[in-house]
């Protein structure tokens, strides 16, 4: 404890120090556009992507980056808004390249049946911009231990990013790359925050990081607030994106005549931080075949007591 505390407290040299001798040029002329890679979610910035154990956090991510891989928002997850196209690296580090299969398969038997064709080969030739890191059971340590600074592992990472060209960046999951330190510890989150807004500055690319809810909001029905995001608050503080993802309530299902079994269908998710453009409200999904999530309109309340059937029809 005491080496550790006494590595937060040394003073290293930073990799470049940069200093605009004057600002008058951002006063006069006009800035250049944001460039966002998702919306929200501007480049050279980390986000956080929270949601409860099986509410599809990372099948969301996985459409994600086919999303951006393909340059068009086919799912709808995102209100079909305008999406640059581009490379996306995926660093697995929770589970083996055999569930990815699976899901990148079915994922793709889904889109074959419901998309257009054109859509449906833009899907699939985009994959071939989507970079899988196999990182599972490979002891995978982002820093070093004696002075929590980037580790030769992680370095290996930002050079394989650059490499490839990645706009996104996708960390799944946060408890994994922790590699064993406290989710808990506020000076643990900033250091690692730190670390990947290098991995941003020096790959030229958005992270964004796959993270659980808190026992707390989940039990209260919050989990789609900032504050949902499981351990220390400087994950959420010192990110500037998040995006909560949570299953139907049953107060909810209720409302719109969903009964309990066709409540876990549909997802909701909501922007709940994004320091660079206003709110934009929360979109609804719903859970297809092989758990493909999809965007849909929001369901009309119903009068008390009537269901819908599956479909949402009456």
């Amino acid at each position: 404890m005491e080496n550790e505390r006494a590595a937060r407290d040394a003073i290293k040299a930073m990799q470049e120090y940069e200093v605009l001798e004057g600002v008058g040029h951002f006063f006069d002329a006009d800035p250049l556009p944001l460039d966002f890679v998702l919306p929200g979610l501007l480049r050279k910035s980390v986000g956080v992507l929270v949601a409860a154990g099986s509410t599809g956090k990372s099948f969301l991510a996985v459409e994600a980056c086919m999303t951006i891989a393909a340059g068009k928002d086919v799912f709808g997850l995102f209100g079909g808004g305008d999406i640059t196209a581009g490379s996306v690296a995926y660093v697995a580090l929770e589970d083996p390249l055999d569930v990815f299969w699976h899901r990148i398969h079915g994922i793709g038997k889904y889109l074959e049946e419901n998309l257009s064709e054109d859509d449906y080969k833009l899907i699939r030739g985009g994959l071939d911009n989507i970079h899988l890191h196999s990182l599972y059971g490979r002891g995978y340590r982002p820093m070093k231990s004696d002075d929590l600074t980037a580790s030769p592992h992680f370095k290996q990472t930002v050079e394989r990013v650059k490499a490839q060209g990645a706009r996104l960046v996708v960390v799944d999951t946060y408890s994994r790359f922790l590699a064993g330190h406290s989710e808990s510890d506020n000076a643990i989150a900033s250091t690692l925050v730190s670390i990947l807004e290098q991995l941003c500055s020096e790959a030229n690319c958005a992270v964004l990081v796959i993270h659980h809810t808190n026992k707390a909001s989940q039990f209260s029905g919050e989990q789609g607030n900032q504050g949902a995001a499981r351990g220390a608050s400087a994950l959420t503080d010192n990110a500037r994106y998040q995006l909560n993802m949570w299953t139907m309530p049953q107060a909810d299902a209720e409302r719109y005549g969903v009964d309990d079994e066709e409540r876990k269908r549909y997802v909701f998710a909501e922007a709940t931080k994004a320091n660079h453009m206003p709110p934009q409200g929360m979109r609804w999904l719903q859970r297809q075949a092989g758990g493909v999530l999809i965007g849909i309109d929001a369901l009309d309340e119903t009068p008390r007591g009537r269901l819908r059937r599956p479909g949402g029809e009456y």
